[in-house]
């Protein structure tokens, strides 16, 4: 019914569109409405060239016209037939039509109330099953009111009913327009949601084209399989067989997307989106009383992502799970049956295997929206076809799907309660012999459920009998006649034997690994079959398997065997399956032993055992307790203790006990099993038994075995005697009677260690070990006998290379040269490696673990002399490409750049190489090598770029998930002046202008190695790649540092036009829930990151701050668990590190890919973790660095350490401790040059350090205001512009204690070389005309050198300022000058909680690192440049602009609201001090202008409207952003709230 309402919507849609366009059809009829396999309708023949109006009493026109068929059914409206009596007018001109005196004109227009009439015949005719509404005559009576049509549209629902009649009204003004018809007819006759969603949505899916690409490198594989298969490599089908062990001769070409796959792509992925249009009313849901609840047989509970059954969903942004709303079908056909149309439609025409699996878990997913008769009539037949496709991971995924579709139903009809027998066993008959091991293995795994759905299916068509539902056609009422009926019996019997047919042939199936997943869930195969048959079929295959060479297989015999033993009965237990367990105790893989101990312990506590076989075990069993394995001591003792639940008291303790006290150090109250494990003696150790082992080998020529076989052939015991037996055996020692290869291993076991009391325990386990050497024997003869044991096992042994006349070579591998593309911190091995390919087996390892500091070449090290033959003779072979005139270059430090030439960045797509869909698109490296072998000659490489016109396929290597080409560069040497070639060039090569250097083009091969064997020339090559691949693998590609920028951008200054300085608010963020702790900026402004207490990290794209204004982040990280308490960027990388206070510090990658207007964002990559190594430390602060050799991460912890971590190899190189009585160290800074770093603490303690010798020279207090009051440090930042870089801007927090309450200081200047402070500002509340303390040079106060000093100075200060600090709440310096009216709200502190500096404002935030050494190097640069900035965030809520050149011009940016007049500034100089003052009016002053309090409805507004404009809580974090506009702030406070600024600059 919803696909009639379907298609008579877009019919009424269309013709709608046609009459907004001036069109009519005039022909309106069943066979021109033209409709797709997916239910999308199409309106053919715009009859403009028929008439409008046909005779009455001729037939004949219409017959010629609109009776092509010859059905005689009419869909004219009644009022295109006349009379020449009763239209004379249209008589008259139809006569002058024939007489042709109006040539090209026709008779009459076609009105919309005529194509209505015939649209409504066509819908009356859809909806009642194809029968039409009128013929010719019965369309003549309609129109003379003698044929009334109520009874045929009697049975069409109410609401379409009356839409049809009002469109086939006799009177054409009472036929509504289309448009009325859709807009009166929306949420009654056609639900919303095709008006919302899906006619706009599936004309979108029509208007994919072919060459539709589905961007997903980031999605992960669905059904488990490995990144590697060809689901996201795109690879041809052939290639996948292939690839799986499938034997395969020919080749298929390419196999490319089609139009299939696109659309099925966009449905997979456009999925989260569709669902919600699904759901439909679960109220109007009829209610019966009968509850249909199938409960599933299988024993145990479904483990998600680890049982293939339940399906977990692979749909993006969609819970895996398979039922989210709790129901398993709808109970009417609703809207998912035209996206259910959509995939089957395309499903088979599909190209790639990723498609067709990710239709199933669409199909999947509609499941719970379709009926239960829509599963199996419009969904189960597609999947039946796909069982036979060609791609072994799509005939997999097919059968899961199909098994999880016919689990959900749980109301079958008659026509498809012989489904099973019929049509699906039939067809899953050939899976059996499937070529592919993972089909069968997938066949094997579902067959338990195959065989429980199979029962179910058939109970559900026997009620149906029952209740009478169940009617037979009437072809077949002479067989309901003859009182022909199948029995249930009789159609259980053909089930099970269908069934055992396909279980026969997966119990001998010649793979282990379907023979396992055959017993994964065995017991509901036992009860589906019975004891008989689970005797006959079951048992006598499973036995089979404790000779299979495969322990996993013996091991999941013992897993299974409970539940087939339950099954089977006692006798099968006692004489067939008990043997094998005793037999299997002496395996040769000893998990195989303790899964037996354990089998044996759940047997014994189910009763299945008697007695006298539980004495049997207890004897087999006592002699574990002394195993070296904990896990077969563990399953010893719990068996015992088990047995001994089933054993009357007196046989324990009189019996059993006294020989189990052999194995114990003391008496036990209880047998049980945490009572012998705490009380068991040390086992034999690992040595002496493995020793034992080969001596009983050996047992012919020993006495002391021998008499171990000739008791076991003396006559039997029984089997309490056997335990007695051991009560005897256990302080036996060994005979005395020994021969001489006794003696020589007793003489090896004393040297192993062997005591008197390990004696004893080896005598005890002489039983054991003998069985345990016969066994390894017969295994090991079994290998060599077997022609497949090298598939499995390796077996040991020396190879003598020189008998075979092998001769060794040694080959050179070379590292790379200035002259080849080179990170500067590339991982290389030491300056010469060597690869002695002296055996198959054994190779010289090629990395060191070391890590080189210096970087130089094989062929150009100090002393080259041994390489000058070598040399020359890879010039020789390689003369055709050799160097033009130039030597080889000598390797110096500065000819490693941190950047790569331009080649290195050339691109997938232009180098030919497939795209690796395991990350983003991003540019990568080139290696720059030569091919070694004769076919890929020098003269025939691919040369990037040049115009010679010479192609060929380069020599193709791999390196784990990325293949990686060799190709040559430009075979012409370009000069450093000349230009580049035109195109797009990558980020990599935009700071290429930094450093110059050559570009000479390496002709080198990889390594020495000249021969023919492609299995060598491959093995060297992945060894080139692993020995030099570079951190772009995990860190991505060099960015360009500092935004760019476009044309015609203005570049604000402190200087221009007469005006104010003004911020004005971009975004306001509120996606954090607790403090901001910090925010980065990327080195190319393209995002941002901000951290905070609520555990997350989230990435905010710049991009979107021009573009819109949406509040959303577009990366959350939350795998931190803790609060993010630091974070930084990577320098040059599109990387960060958070750090959370448990210790955690993670390194993520970014991926974005910029393809149009708008970066695209990848997933998050964490591409490093590391963790702090103390209890409750955590990391404070860290500042990231590049080096030549290393990527440097310097970090500050709680408890005063600094360190220095490499993150190329999480090594840690470097680690300073600051002394500990300081404090924690809460912020850090380090100098340009990297030389030295600055560390404040949360006692106000500034600390210098030398990074290069990690020697601390310094440590004084700062806040000079405190009075020796200790103070927290918040930042510390090396200022802009002044002190050659040796000066040190220092914000802490106010002083408590200040005997002035008029001042606050802010910020203190430093020099750190002398320790003098040099600048100070501060904020003072009073008239600009007060006078201020004279700034003069303060050399600060060293720190205790040791802790008594420091906890000494602690109590004075404590003592000195009494408790005055416990009892007065903290009041600013504004609020304490003025007189306090309790009345009026604590005024916050000013104190600066975070700040950036920078040389110029609204340009970059700091300086290029070339314009640092530069400026370092000339002094009259720093004087002449710009006089820098200071932008501030403080407890009071107000960002401030400090020009640092000329006070005058700062600038409060934000928080001024409630402010009626602005500060003053002034500064003040003596000598070379300094001092800033920012002076506010009193409070009592500004109150006393304004007599009339304010009203209250004014203060609300007013508060209204500043209530998003500033911070409403303290600013903690602050960043400078340069894209997509200059002037950019981020600031973030202590609420969460993350807000970005654009400051205008005035005058």
């Amino acid at each position: 019914m919803i696909e009639k309402r379907w298609i008579a919507f877009q019919l009424l849609h269309a013709l709608r569109d046609a009459r907004n366009r001036k069109l009519s059809h005039g022909d309106i009829k069943s066979q021109n409405i033209l409709v797709t396999s997916w239910n999308w309708v199409y309106l053919s023949d715009f009859a403009s060239y028929k008439p409008t109006y046909l005779p009455l009493d001729d037939p004949a026109d219409f017959s010629f016209f609109f009776d092509t068929s010859g059905r005689r059914t009419c869909y004219i409206a009644p009022e295109r037939f006349y009379t020449a009596s009763a239209n004379p007018e249209i008589s008259a001109k139809k006569s002058k039509l024939a007489m042709g005196e109006t040539d090209g004109k026709r008779d009459g227009k076609v009105t919309e109330a005529m194509d209505c009439f015939s649209a409504g015949c066509v819908i009356a005719e859809l909806f009642l099953e194809g029968t039409p509404l009128f013929n010719l005559s019965q369309l003549f009576k309609y129109r003379e009111g003698e044929l009334n049509i109520d009874a045929q549209l009697a049975n069409i629902d109410e609401g379409v009913r009356n839409m049809i009649k009002q469109m086939i009204a006799l009177d054409p003004s009472a036929r509504p327009p289309f448009d009325t018809i859709l807009h009166t007819s929306r949420g009654t006759v056609f639900p919303e949601c095709f008006y919302s969603f899906f006619h706009n949505y599936v004309s979108t899916v029509n208007d994919i084209s072919p060459t539709y690409h589905t961007p997903s490198p980031q999605t992960a594989t669905p059904l488990g399989i490995a990144p590697s298969s060809s689901i996201t490599t795109l690879r041809p089908a052939s290639s996948i067989s292939h690839a799986a062990g499938a034997p395969t001769t020919e080749t298929t070409p390419e196999v490319h997307p089609s139009e299939a796959d696109s659309r099925v792509e966009k449905l997979w992925a456009d999925y989260e989106s569709i669902e919600p249009y699904l759901l439909t009313d679960v109220a109007n849901e009829p209610s019966t009383d009968i509850t249909v609840e199938h409960a599933s047989t299988s024993t145990g509970v479904s483990r998600a992502f680890q049982d293939i059954l339940p399906v977990e969903l692979y749909i993006p942004n969609r819970e895996s799970a398979l039922r989210s709303k709790g129901r398993k079908a709808a109970y009417e056909d609703g809207p998912a049956l035209i996206i259910l149309a959509l995939v089957t439609a395309h499903i088979r025409n599909c190209h790639l295997p990723t498609s067709k699996i990710r239709a199933f878990d669409v199909f999947l997913a509609l499941a719970c929206h379709l009926t239960d008769e829509a599963k199996l009539d419009r969904m189960v037949p597609y999947i039946i076809e796909l069982l036979h496709d060609e791609v072994a991971i799509v005939r997999s995924a097919a059968l899961r799907t199909l098994m999880q579709v016919l689990m959900l139903v749980t109301v079958i009809t008659p026509s498809n309660a012989a489904i099973f027998p019929e049509y699906i066993l039939p067809n899953l008959k050939h899976l059996v012999q499937d070529p592919e091991v993972s089909v069968r293995c997938m066949f094997a795994q579902c067959i338990v459920q195959l065989a429980d759905t199979v029962v179910r299916y058939l109970e559900m068509g026997q009620a149906l009998k029952a209740h009478g539902a169940f009617k037979l056609s009437v072809d077949a009422q002479e067989y309901d006649q003859g009182h022909f009926e199948v029995s249930y019996d009789v159609s259980m019997q053909d089930l099970q034997n269908s069934i055992q047919d396909h279980l026969s042939a997966l119990l001998m199936d010649p793979s282990s690994i379907v023979k396992r997943a055959v017993l994964h869930n065995i017991s509901s195969l036992c009860i589906f079959l019975g004891r008989q048959k689970t005797n006959d079929v079951l048992l006598s295959h499973m036995i089979t398997y404790l000779n299979d060479r495969d322990w996993l297989l013996r091991y999941a015999f013992f897993e299974s065997i409970v539940d087939v033993a339950a099954c089977a009965g006692g006798r099968s237990l006692e004489e067939y399956i008990l043997p094998l367990m005793v037999q299997a105790l002496s395996d040769v893989e000893e998990t195989v032993v303790a899964k037996v101990l354990m089998t044996l312990t759940t047997l014994c506590e189910l009763g299945l055992f008697q007695k006298m076989r539980i004495w049997e075990l207890m004897s087999a069993t006592l002699s574990f307790l002394y195993h070296p394995n904990m896990w077969i001591r563990q399953g010893s003792a719990a068996f015992i203790a088990s047995a001994v639940r089933h054993l009357p008291p007196s046989d324990v303790w009189c019996i059993l006990y006294p020989s189990l006290r052999h194995f114990l150090k003391c008496d036990v109250k209880e047998v049980e099993e945490l009572s012998l494990l705490m009380a068991m003696k040390p086992p034999l150790p690992r040595q002496i038994l493995d020793a034992a082992v080969q001596w009983a080998m050996k047992a012919d020529k020993t006495s002391f075995w021998r008499t171990v076989r000739r008791s076991s052939t003396a006559k039997a015991e029984s089997p309490r005697e056997s335990v007695i037996a051991v009560r005897k055996t256990g302080n036996s020692t060994i005979a005395r009677n020994k021969s001489e290869e006794d003696e020589a291993h007793l003489a090896k076991l004393q040297q192993l260690g062997m005591t008197s009391s390990e004696e004893n325990k080896l005598h005890a386990m002489r039983d054991y070990i003998l069985k345990l050497a016969n066994a390894t024997s017969s295994f090991a003869s079994r290998l060599y006998s077997d022609p497949e044991t090298g598939k499995n096992l390796k077996v040991m042994g020396d190879i003598e290379l020189q008998k075979l006349g092998v001769v060794p070579q040694t080959v050179f591998l070379k590292t790379r040269t200035s002259s080849e593309p080179i990170y500067r911190y590339s991982r290389l091995p030491p300056s010469s490696q060597r690869s002695t390919l002296d055996s198959p087996g054994r190779r010289t390892p090629l990395l060191s673990p070391t890590y080189s500091s210096r970087v130089l070449s094989a062929d150009y090290s100090a002393s080259g002399a041994p390489f000058e033959d070598l040399r020359r003779r890879l010039q020789t072979i390689n003369g055709s490409v050799s160097p033009i005139g130039y030597g080889p270059p000598h390797v110096s430090r500065g000819n490693f750049s941190p950047i790569t030439s331009s080649t290195s960045s050339t691109s997938h797509a232009a180098s030919g190489l497939p795209q690796t869909h395991g990350r983003p698109s991003s540019p990568t490296e080139s290696i720059l090598s030569a091919a070694n072998s004769q076919t890929h000659r020098p003269t025939s490489r691919l040369h990037i770029g040049s115009t010679d016109g010479q192609k060929a396929a380069p020599a193709v290597g791999s390196s784990k998930t990325n293949a990686t080409g060799l190709l040559d560069t430009h075979s012409k040497i370009r000069s450093e002046e000349s230009p580049d070639l035109s195109g797009r060039s990558s980020p990599i090569s935009m700071s290429a202008t930094l450093r110059p250097r050559s570009r000479v083009p390496s002709v080198l091969p990889i390594s020495t190695y000249d021969g023919q064997e492609p299995g060598i020339s491959n093995l060297l090559e992945n060894l080139y790649l692993d020995n030099n691949r570079e951190l772009q693998q995990d860190f991505g590609p060099k960015v360009h540092e500092g935004p760019v920028r476009r044309r015609g951008a203005v570049r604000h200054s402190f200087g221009g036009k007469s005006r104010q300085t003004d911020a004005t608010l971009i975004a306001h963020f509120a996606s954090h829930s607790e403090a901001i702790t910090g925010i980065a900026v990327s080195p190319d402004h393209t995002f941002f990151v901000t951290a905070s207490d609520d555990k997350t990290v989230k990435i905010w794209d710049t991009a979107r701050l021009e573009r819109n204004v949406t509040g959303k982040p577009r990366h959350t990280y939350n795998q931190h668990h803790a609060r993010v308490k630091s974070v930084c960027m990577l320098e040059g990388v599109h990387c960060f590190a958070s750090a959370a206070d448990d210790g955690s510090l993670h390194i993520n990658r970014v991926h974005i890919t910029q393809t149009g207007a708008l970066p695209k964002y990848g997933k998050l990559q964490l591409v490093r973790e590391h963790r702090v190594n103390n209890a409750g430390e955590y990391i404070t602060c860290m500042t990231h660095f590049n080096s030549e050799t290393s990527s440097n991460l310097v970090y500050a912890t709680t408890h005063s350490n600094i360190t220095v971590l490499d993150l190329r190899t999480t090594r840690v190189l470097q680690t300073m401790e600051n002394p500990r009585h300081y404090g924690p160290i809460t912020c850090l800074c380090i100098d340009r040059k990297r030389s030295w770093l600055v560390v404040g603490t949360s006692t106000g303690v500034l600390s210098l350090w030398d990074r290069r010798f990690g020697l601390l020279l310094r440590s004084w207090h700062v806040g000079v205001a405190s009075t020796g009051r200790s103070v927290r440090i918040y930042q510390c930042v090396i200022h802009p512009s002044k002190g050659k870089g040796n000066w040190v801007m220092v914000s802490m927090e106010s002083s408590k204690r200040s005997t002035d309450k008029s001042y606050t200081n802010l910020v203190e200047v430093w020099d750190i070389e002398k320790a003098i402070l040099m600048e100070t500002f501060m904020m003072r509340i009073g008239s600009s005309a007060d006078p201020v303390p004279d700034p003069h040079e303060l050399v600060g106060v060293d720190a205790e050198t040791n802790p008594a000093a420091a906890i000494a100075s602690l109590v004075r200060s404590r003592q000195a300022g009494g408790d005055l600090s416990e009892t007065t709440p903290r009041l600013s310096s504004r609020s304490a000058s003025v007189s306090r009216d309790p009345t009026l709200p604590l005024i916050p502190a000013p104190d600066v909680r975070a700040f950036v500096v920078g040389l110029d404002f609204a340009g970059h935030s700091t300086l290029h690192r070339s314009e640092f050494s530069s400026i370092a190097e000339n002094p009259s640069t720093m004087r002449t440049a710009a006089r820098g900035f200071m932008i501030s965030g403080s407890e009071d809520r107000k960002l401030r602009l400090w020009d640092l050149g000329k006070l005058e011009r700062t600038a409060i940016l934000s928080g001024m609201e409630n402010e009626t007049e602005r500060p003053s500034y002034q500064a003040f100089s003596t000598g070379s001090a300094s001092t800033y003052v920012e002076t506010w009016p009193p409070a009592s002053a500004t109150a006393s202008q304004s007599s009339r309090p304010t009203q209250r409805m004014s203060l609300i507004t007013q508060s209204q409207q500043n209530l998003l404009r500033s911070h409403q809580d303290v600013i903690t974090a602050l960043a400078l952003v340069e894209s997509p506009f200059r002037g950019g702030i981020i600031s973030g406070d202590r609420a969460g709230v993350v807000k970005v600024w654009r400051v205008e600059l005035g005058d």
